[in-house]
């Protein structure tokens, strides 16, 4: 699915698999080395980073669902 966002300013236009986490894109897609997946569950927070102005843990979240946002790192 074709994915649109725009990460600590840059736009970024993806083809991803409907099934991958915002973690995953962020990181192999589009080079933000803060976001870090290590529990997988949300509990621990190494994930999160700001949508849209609301901080959310980006390894619960599918990139789809953040399509069209603005996404800033943590």
């Amino acid at each position: 699915m074709r994915v649109r966002l725009v990460v600590d300013g840059a736009r970024h236009d993806l083809d991803v698999e409907p099934g991958r986490t915002l973690a995953e894109v962020l990181s192999a897609e589009c080079g933000v080395a803060g976001c870090r997946v290590a529990c997988t569950d949300g509990t621990c927070g190494a994930c999160a980073v700001v949508v849209d102005g609301d901080p959310v843990r980006s390894c619960l979240m599918l990139a789809v669902q953040a399509s069209g946002t603005w996404v800033r790192g943590m």
